[in-house]
């Protein structure tokens, strides 16, 4: 199987200097590439993978570009297989259209696809096989494991590495169900199964607004560039508050994570089958009303970590229709009620007078629904 391994990393001022040139090339190239893909396109020329390679040596071999070649080949490379896979995506509509990237956002990355070396709590990339790169190994890779490929990343003025590797181990068999159970999303609480187990919103985000919005204000109140154009370089105050405020997001976006690692990690040791609605959180981020609420709860995030665990235990993830009516189906006597609101939490149904928990009902309908996908599947 392959499984990624993710580390801190502590890159000398020197290191530094030369994770952020490749990563100012690598999104160069990805923008000048997406660009001239676009331009072709639109004059209904065929352009891949092979097509941007070639145009990448021209580009290097140019007097005003030179400055490429500063940069490992390979990484640059996968700057452009990067795009074409975007593409790809897009074509087989399993994702939208490629989106320039930018140098303002807060995460950055760059792709080393081998030469890898590990040694004395060190990571030797390309360019970076001199001194290595200090790492912390907080988790052991496996000793018979291949190094396939390594990915630096900055977020939050924080560096990182992860590295993907194949283990050499099998890919397990889906195992004998012995149970199941259907998860019901929500913001009010998290998660509700059908076994009435919930798991409730911490709302990370809310827990920190206040602090946040200090650091935030005195943050704006420091001296800096405002001026569109204008390169006079920030403050010293101003780069020390602007930490301060980034300390306070990663704090924010790893207590998140790891408190969804743990109910991922719970749900896929108990249970064989997982039923849960497929659902375009996109769209539903755009309601102005729910979308601050939707994206602490960072559900795409949560069945992301169900999948790839459910894949390396042998488990069955079962997705529903998004347009399932999970919340107004009646488990008990199958009415829908259409008058059902957003935020109603229990409703008595008019056929059968039952009362009825929302998230409860949904999570019910939700394994009910998966069960009949499932034979249907098996009966094919």
């Amino acid at each position: 199987m392959l499984k990624a391994f993710k580390y801190r990393i502590y890159p000398t001022k020197t290191q530094i200097q030369l994770i952020e040139k490749h990563f100012g090339s690598t999104r160069f190239l990805y923008n000048y590439f997406l660009d001239y893909r676009q331009k072709e396109y639109a004059k209904g020329q065929k352009v891949n993978y092979m097509t941007t390679q070639g145009k990448l040596t021209e580009l290097k071999s140019q007097k005003e570009y030179e400055w490429l070649n500063e940069c490992g080949s390979q990484s640059l490379q996968m700057a452009l297989r990067e795009l074409d896979n975007s593409y790809q995506r897009f074509f087989k509509q399993l994702g939208g259209y490629p989106k320039f990237k930018s140098k303002k956002n807060n995460h950055q990355s760059f792709t080393a696809p081998q030469n890898i070396k590990i040694e004395n709590n060190k990571t030797y990339l390309p360019k970076f096989t001199k001194d290595g790169i200090k790492t912390k190994f907080h988790r052991e890779i496996p000793k018979d494991a291949i190094l396939k490929q390594a990915t630096i990343s900055r977020t939050n003025n924080q560096y990182f590495i992860s590295i993907l590797v194949d283990d050499n181990i099998p890919t397990p068999k889906p195992i004998k169900a012995k149970n199941a159970v259907g998860l019901d999303v929500g913001t009010e609480t998290l998660i509700t199964t059908s076994d009435y187990v919930k798991y409730p919103n911490l709302r990370h985000t809310k827990k920190y607004e206040q602090k946040l919005k200090k650091l935030q204000k005195a943050l704006s109140k420091k001296q800096h560039s405002r001026k569109k154009g204008d390169t006079t370089p920030k403050s010293n105050n101003y780069l020390k508050q602007l930490k301060k405020v980034q300390k306070l997001h990663t704090k924010i976006y790893n207590s998140r994570k790891d408190y969804l690692h743990k109910i991922s990690n719970e749900i896929t040791n108990q249970y064989d089958i997982i039923c849960l609605e497929s659902l375009n959180i996109k769209g539903m981020v755009k309601n102005k009303r729910l979308s601050k609420s939707i994206s602490d709860v960072a559900w795409s995030e949560f069945m992301r970590q169900l999948e790839y665990k459910a894949s390396w235990k042998g488990k069955t993830i079962i997705k529903i229709d998004k347009w399932f009516p999970s919340s107004k189906l009646c488990n008990e006597c199958g009415c829908v009620n259409s008058e059902l609101v957003i935020g109603q939490m229990s409703w008595v149904c008019p056929s059968c007078g039952e009362t009825i928990d929302r998230d409860y009902n949904a999570s019910k309908n939700i394994k009910e629904e998966g069960f009949r996908i499932l034979s249907e599947e098996l009966a094919c």
